[in-house]
């Protein structure tokens, strides 16, 4: 059986994903060109056919897109490839974020919207192009699944994800990109170490024919929402299983494929290729673009003394939601001035007392934490709440400014 082939093309680009002019524009198209044709016949693919392009557009900011969001250059390359390739419709869709509409995402993004229509792309929103229940036989948790009809009624589903490390996750490449696939109110559900398998059942069903994995500007350490920006990655990936793209570019970020749950649970099952040395990698010498990336801190006890964070059997899901709003926080000052609060987070410990120290208001996180607040005795004030198992990125966040304000 013939070896996956994953292609690299990579060259200084200059300009930024948010000022560009045509002559940057040109660059990324053919470096985009370039990768493509080296692991596919994108014509044999695309001519006649609906395609679907799933970019990374996590809640997209027009003032700070350059490292979370894939470049809109690569974008606007890709929308164009499929089209010359004598593509019937593109049509170009995500779900950024829970509680988040693509609609809404992109209201203040005209520019960026105007530009996709003219290389040739249509936007649908998956809020409003309905969806439909699908069995998903053979899944670790999630069956069914509800995607949404655009994918459904397309031909071709083409990957468009962004290089970057992730707190949860560890990376987020091709395979979590399809978690944009979701609709919202199967997105909460098995978000916590479980996250792995849930993405990888959403593979089962949302097979790319091609991805294009787009590390001109990477991101590291803290992301997606706090990480740090790489500029001068300049690296296009592509190749026609997922897998085996997430694993090269894993490996150019620092990172192995056994390192990656969702890779390994990937292979485990029979949907893509994670063997390094199983892989036909061309173009680009991978030695001379490889990185060691800052790599992504879960754990909260002793990051920011504002918050004094005890970790009980806390899960993944909790930790990294909570890190989030940690991070975030800190990041917009909303620490400064302030006096300490506790924070704890996980199961109790059971037949003992779970916390024998506290500083300022006690904060319970998650639902494992809640019964912590009814171990508080005395003159205390009741503890503070944060329901979900686990909760959501950004609940701590809005309740800590609500009741503390933006910081001194």
């Amino acid at each position: 059986m013939a070896r996956p082939r994953v292609a690299l093309a990579s060259r200084p680009v200059p300009e930024s994903p948010t000022e560009f002019t045509e002559k940057s524009l040109k660059l990324v198209r053919d470096l985009v060109a370039e990768a493509v044709a080296a692991c596919c016949d994108l014509a044999a693919l695309a001519r006649g056919q609906v395609v679907l392009v799933k970019p990374n557009l996590v809640r997209p900011d027009p003032r700070n897109p350059c490292a979370v969001v894939t470049d809109e250059r690569v974008l606007l390359a890709v929308v164009g490839l499929l089209r010359d390739a004598g593509a019937a419709k593109v049509l170009v869709g995500d779900n950024p974020g829970y509680g988040l509409s693509l609609f809404e995402a992109l209201a203040c993004m005209a520019d960026f919207t105007r530009r996709v229509a003219a290389a040739g792309g249509e936007i649908v929103s998956f809020d409003h192009c309905g969806s439909e229940a699908v069995p998903n036989p053979g899944a670790f948790v999630f069956d069914p699944v509800r995607l949404p009809r655009a994918l459904l009624d397309a031909d071709v589903l083409v990957d468009l994800p962004k290089m970057k490390t992730h707190v949860h996750t560890l990376v987020t490449l091709g395979i979590k990109n399809l978690y944009g696939l979701v609709c919202d109110d199967e997105r909460m559900f098995s978000h916590r170490n479980d996250i792995n398998a849930k993405v990888v059942d959403v593979l089962r069903l949302a097979r790319p024919r091609l991805t294009v994995l787009d590390g001109l500007w990477a991101v590291q350490g803290q992301a997606p929402l706090s990480g740090s920006a790489v500029p001068d990655m300049n690296v296009i990936a592509a190749g026609t299983d997922v897998c085996a793209v997430d694993t090269v570019a894993a490996d150019l970020m620092g990172i192995g494929a056994h390192e990656v749950a969702m890779l390994r649970l990937a292979r485990q099952e029979g949907l893509g290729e994670t063997d390094l040395s199983a892989i036909e990698v061309v173009g680009a010498d991978p030695a001379g673009l490889r990185r060691a990336f800052a790599r992504p801190v879960i754990g909260c006890a002793g990051a920011y003394d504002a918050v004094r964070v005890h970790e009980g059997g806390a899960c993944m899901g909790c930790l990294s939601a909570l890190r989030h709003a940690l991070d975030k926080l800190a990041g917009e000052g909303a620490f400064a001035g302030r006096k300490p609060v506790t924070l704890y987070v996980g199961v109790p410990m059971p037949e003992r007392r779970s916390l024998l120290r506290r500083d300022g208001e006690l904060w319970c996180f998650g639902a494992c934490a809640a019964p912590l607040a009814y171990e508080t005795h005395g003159q205390a004030p009741a503890a503070h709440c944060v329901p979900g198992c686990p909760p959501h990125i950004l609940d701590f966040y809005k309740a800590y400014k609500a009741r503390y304000g933006n910081g001194a």
